[in-house]
């Protein structure tokens, strides 16, 4: 018999998140979509991040833990892709949440009527306020990244785009999102719809990716120059870093 496959795959990461993973997998399993898989990517935590994940496993949705070395939270990303079996993937922080139980529900009924590659909405954040960060354009995505908790990605997008790069200490996912943004074989659609509550404090907020900041000039030049004019693109960096020291 043919295996069924979940619409989305959820792929938690997770080191030490024993006081908040609880009210993360709450926020899927109450969904009303029910076409999902969870997948707990966990990196040898030394608390009790593991136990809690087993205690949901008696519930009707598939849940994996893989629990094993990793090279941090993009690595877990990329194992979390390897292993799922969904048509979409969406990754969700130890620490956030969905923000109501209709998200899935919403996401889906879009992508059945658009069959777009990558749906992204906002989040809800204590720093960010209530509705980050609206629809991107070629200039913001340059300034301003779209948090990997409002974006939902076909399964196809990795095998056009590659995994998340690992030299990439916190910014892995801006460094994707600008690689699939400008990429002609890749459908997006802003949704105007909040998806998950973003929680500050997080690794990302807490250290700086310096290689990504170096990269990231040639990095956005070589993927926007895909549609856009040389002068174009030289214009948007140089707002872009503008609008970086102002702000």
């Amino acid at each position: 018999m043919q295996e069924i496959r979940p619409f989305f795959s959820i792929i938690i990461p997770t080191y030490n998140a024993s006081s908040t993973l609880a009210k993360a997998i709450d926020s899927i399993l109450s969904q009303t979509f029910t076409s999902f898989e969870i997948l707990i990517m966990d990196g040898e935590s030394s608390d009790t991040t593991v136990q809690i994940a087993k205690s949901f496993l008696n519930f009707d949705h598939p849940i994996s833990i893989i629990s094993q070395s990793d090279d941090g939270i993009y690595d877990a990303m990329n194992n979390g892709i390897k292993k799922a079996r969904g048509l979409y993937f969406y990754f969700l922080g130890a620490d956030d949440y969905l923000i109501d139980n209709t998200v899935l529900a919403d996401i889906h009924q879009q992508l059945i009527i658009t069959s777009t590659d990558v749906i992204y909405g906002n989040v809800l954040s204590p720093s960010l306020g209530s509705s980050y960060m609206g629809e991107c354009d070629d200039q913001l995505i340059f300034h301003k990244n779209i948090a990997h908790q409002s974006i939902f990605f076909h399964r196809r997008i990795f095998e056009l785009t590659g995994y998340f790069n690992l030299k990439y200490r916190t910014h892995a996912d801006w460094a994707h999102n600008i690689n699939w943004f400008f990429n002609s074989e890749i459908t997006n659609q802003y949704f105007n719809r909040v998806i998950a509550h973003y929680a500050d404090g997080g690794y990302s907020s807490r250290t700086k990716d310096h290689q990504f900041r170096k990269d990231l000039i040639s990095m956005y030049y070589l993927n926007a120059i895909n549609r856009n004019s040389k002068l174009k693109v030289v214009f948007n960096i140089t707002k872009g870093m503008f609008s970086r020291i102002t702000r």
